[in-house]
């Protein structure tokens, strides 16, 4: 199919473009095509939630950032306030054995003391970093100690404002 466009004049009986003239002053008369049943502040409200409904089933189901979810259960496009160290610690993403060697820019995922080297070794058990350690946290308790850590400088959203 091969379609051209080329100019004609205007009323002067060309079929096709006097029904495009007709179909014109018909959507003038009958109203604005573009009148919404609605204001616009309340469309973008509505879309809005519908992404971020879409957004939390996303994360409830998904398949990657468990641990994350664990302390930040609900999505927000606030920010959270977390520095970059923060960031590192709660998600396991950074210079550490066991992220880098998730990718193969490691052959291992030990520390240089031999244990395991994610975020929680270097926090509470590490003899290099003894100096920052955190009391460990009971296997029970784990989960109610990174959300006191993370609520620190994170506070849930206010979805009700």
């Amino acid at each position: 199919m091969h379609i051209n466009l080329r100019w004609v004049k205007a009323h002067v009986g060309y079929l096709g473009n006097e029904c495009a003239d007709q179909l014109a002053k018909e959507a003038i008369t009958e109203g604005d095509p573009f009148l919404l049943p609605k204001p616009l502040s309340y469309l973008k409200s509505e879309i809005k939630s519908a992404a971020l409904s879409i957004w939390q089933d996303n994360w409830d189901n998904g398949e990657t950032g468990r641990s994350t979810h664990d302390i930040v259960p609900r999505v927000s496009n606030k920010p959270v306030g977390w520095n970059r160290e923060e960031i590192m610690f709660v998600t396991g993403h950074g210079p550490f054995p066991s992220y880098l060697h998730r990718f193969n820019l490691r052959t291992h995922d030990n520390c240089s003391c031999g244990e395991k080297g994610d975020p929680m070794h270097y926090a509470t058990k590490c003899r290099f970093t003894l100096s920052w350690h955190f009391q460990t946290p009971t296997v029970s308790l784990k989960l109610q100690w990174l959300k006191t850590f993370s609520r620190t400088t994170y506070q849930e959203p206010d979805f009700d404002s």
